[in-house]
């Protein structure tokens, strides 16, 4: 009997990380343009009324650890949902001023906290939530502020003699396409409107290029060309790849 083959999803871009806090767990989800997908469930020893406040820190902690590499991989826009009437996010928020404040200054390792109230137990509370006007709203925020922090460290190179800035599909395509010699810097970052990336005129080298540069961990980021950011972004053309020595 032949093999069913898989069904193939776009994915599309990703967008945001949703952390949903409940009672007795926190999932993580990515939500990407096309599609929303669970990632890590972290549970609680036992349910939250039973925990003192050692058990309530250390679970905190190992939703931090899973945080790490998502804010390293450049997933910044960070959406922390809770069920109303209750203070799951209000709680780990505190815990991330008082313990882990490195994530709330600008730097490398800056990420934005965006509370949300909901649920995000199941696929289809996701579903419901992502649909919702406040939810894309929250979005828009996070990711324009994330862009604007990105834009800043640009600000910073773009005067330096050592740095490479560079503005169009075929330069950005030589860059990506050739082999990095061991000390030689790749580059940092890579921003494009969601306007230049649905251009049938350049759709498919955009996404090819984002794809590459995702599997050489180099990071990207796709903005909304109406926000604050998009509009600094669409001014240089659309699209910027930039250096950065670190």
């Amino acid at each position: 009997m032949p093999r069913r083959k898989r069904k193939y999803v776009k994915r599309g871009h990703p967008v945001a990380l949703i952390v949903g806090i409940h009672d007795d767990r926190a999932i993580f989800w990515r939500v990407f343009s096309e599609v929303v997908r669970q990632d890590v469930i972290i549970k609680r020893n036992r349910k939250r009324k039973y925990q003192d406040n050692k058990q309530l820190y250390h679970f905190h902690e190992n939703v931090v650890d899973k945080l790490r590499p998502f804010v390293r991989e450049g997933i910044k826009s960070l959406l922390i949902v809770s069920p109303p009437k209750q203070a799951y996010s209000k709680e780990f928020l505190r815990h991330i001023n008082k313990h882990h404040s490195w994530m709330l200054k600008k730097g490398e390792n800056k990420a934005i906290f965006t509370e949300i109230v909901g649920s995000a137990n199941t696929l289809k509370e996701v579903h419901n939530l992502v649909r919702q006007d406040n939810f894309k709203e929250a979005v828009e925020e996070t990711s324009n502020q994330e862009t604007m922090l990105i834009l800043e460290d640009l600000n910073k190179v773009i005067n330096k003699s050592d740095s490479k800035i560079l503005y169009t599909l075929r330069e950005i395509e030589q860059e990506i396409d050739r082999k990095w010699k061991e000390k030689e810097d790749k580059p940092y970052y890579i921003i494009i409107t969601d306007e230049y990336l649905g251009n049938p005129k350049y759709r498919n080298r955009a996404h090819r290029i984002l794809q590459i540069a995702r599997n050489h961990k180099i990071k990207t980021k796709v903005v909304n060309i109406e926000t604050e950011a998009g509009i600094i972004v669409k001014s240089y053309g659309g699209l910027i790849c930039f250096t950065k020595k670190m």
